[in-house]
């Protein structure tokens, strides 16, 4: 069914083309750009040039005449409530300080395991993402082992550990 080509009128062309003359905003501006051209082009050749959807510019074109300038603007979106509440928080985040597990033995985290361990300590499916995400916003990073060369000799590495250094004295 074909959509009704009223919409894109002069009176609203020229409604668009007066905002779009006392306006900054990028994202409201190529929208009313849009809205513009479509008065005089057909809707499926300004949305090939703009690289979007025909049906975007439907969309911004009904919340221009529906809302006006307010329509075109972005939403602001509420984030999704965790799924950790603060004292698991709390709790996942001494494991990671303590370099322990739920059940006390040492380990060394990565995001698998420590997604695991949630899995299996709280019954909460977390994405390693989210995981990392959130690690970063709590200002921490899970220790990563020291590089080892794939040629290097761990037996002459030992030894120059182990070997004290002696202080020599010049005279």
């Amino acid at each position: 069914m074909a959509r009704p080509k009223s919409l894109f009128s002069s009176e609203l062309a020229s409604r668009a083309q007066a905002d779009l003359d006392a306006l900054d905003h990028h994202g409201v501006v190529q929208k009313l750009r849009a809205i513009v051209a479509c008065s005089k082009l057909p809707v499926e050749v300004v949305a090939n040039v703009l690289g979007v959807a025909a049906e975007t510019i439907w969309r911004w074109a009904k919340a221009y005449e529906k809302d006006g300038l307010e329509g075109l603007y972005p939403k602001s979106r509420r984030a999704k409530p965790s799924k950790l509440d603060i004292e698991q928080k709390t709790v996942v985040l001494a494991w990671i300080d303590e370099c322990r597990t739920p059940e006390g033995n040492p380990v060394h985290w990565t995001l698998e395991r420590l997604r695991q361990a949630i899995a299996d300590h709280f019954g909460v499916v977390l994405g390693i993402n989210t995981i990392w995400v959130w690690l970063r916003k709590e200002a921490r990073k899970l220790k990563v082992p020291r590089p080892r060369h794939v040629n290097g000799n761990e037996k002459a590495q030992e030894a120059f550990k182990k070997t004290p250094r002696v202080a020599s004295k010049t005279t």
